[in-house]
C-alpha cells in the first residue's frame, strides 16, 4: 500500500506509483491514501481546497500506473464533521459530503476497468508519439498484454499521438467522460484532441472483434 498524500505533488506521486509497479518482488498495490475531495492543499486551508479533478486525476493515474484498486476519501466524511469549520480544516457536514461529486464519480472508473480484461494491462508509456508533459497535465497510457485495449488519460484535456497499432483485431475507439460515465464514439487515428480542453478525458481503443 502507498499514500499519496494531500499535497499537489504531482511528479512525486509518479514516481511512487511508477517504483511500486516496478517492485521486485512484484505485488499487488493500491493508494491507500490519495488526496481528498475538499481536504486543504497539505493540511493549510489558505492554500486552497482539493477540488472533484484532484481526486479523479489520482485515482486516474494510479490505476492507469499499475495499482489494483483505488481508495476514495472525503474531508468532512472521515472525521464525521457537523458543519461548520471542523478540525483540520474541515468545512461543511459529513451528511452533505455524501453528495459530493468525485465520490459519485470513482464508481465510473470502476465500471470502465471492470468492461476490460483490466487484469491484463500494464502502464506503457512507450505507445505515445507526442510528449506526455509532466506535473498535473501528465498525460498517461495503459495497454492490455494481448492487445486487446489501449487507454490514455489526459488530465488537462490536451491533445496528444498515440501508436494504435498496438491493438489487434477490428479496433474501435471512444472518448469516455471521467465525470459522467458516457462514452462517444471517435475515429481510430493516431492524433487525438479530445472533445473539450481544461477538462480530462479518457481514450478507449479496444478490439471489438
Amino acid at each position: 500500500m502507498i499514500q499519496g498524500g494531500h499535497c499537489l505533488r504531482y511528479d512525486v506521486r509518479a514516481d511512487l506509483v511508477a517504483s511500486t509497479y516496478g517492485a521486485d518482488p512484484a505485488k499487488p498495490f493500491l493508494d491507500g491514501e490519495p488526496i481528498y475531495e475538499e481536504h486543504p492543499y497539505c493540511w493549510e486551508p489558505e492554500q486552497g481546497f482539493s477540488t472533484a479533478l484532484d481526486v479523479r486525476r489520482d485515482a486516474y493515474w494510479s490505476v492507469l500506473g499499475g495499482a489494483a484498486g483505488h481508495t476514495y476519501g472525503h474531508h468532512a466524511v472521515w472525521q464525521f464533521n457537523d458543519g461548520g469549520d471542523g478540525e483540520l480544516g474541515a468545512r461543511g457536514s459529513w451528511t452533505e459530503a455524501l453528495e459530493f461529486p468525485a465520490g459519485e464519480q470513482m464508481r465510473h472508473l470502476r465500471e470502465l476497468m471492470e468492461s476490460l480484461p483490466f487484469a491484463r494491462g500494464e502502464p506503457d508509456q512507450s505507445v505515445l508519439g507526442s510528449d506526455p508533459g509532466s506535473g498535473a497535465e501528465r498525460v498517461v497510457a495503459n495497454v492490455a498484454s494481448d492487445g486487446s485495449y489501449l487507454l490514455v488519460y489526459t488530465p488537462a484535456g490536451e491533445g496528444f499521438s498515440v501508436d494504435t497499432s498496438v491493438v489487434t483485431g477490428t479496433p474501435k475507439a471512444y472518448w469516455f467522460n471521467p465525470r459522467t460515465g458516457e462514452f462517444d464514439t471517435t475515429k481510430v487515428t493516431k492524433t487525438y484532441s479530445p472533445p473539450t480542453s481544461d477538462e480530462d478525458w479518457l481514450l478507449l481503443v479496444e478490439d471489438t472483434a
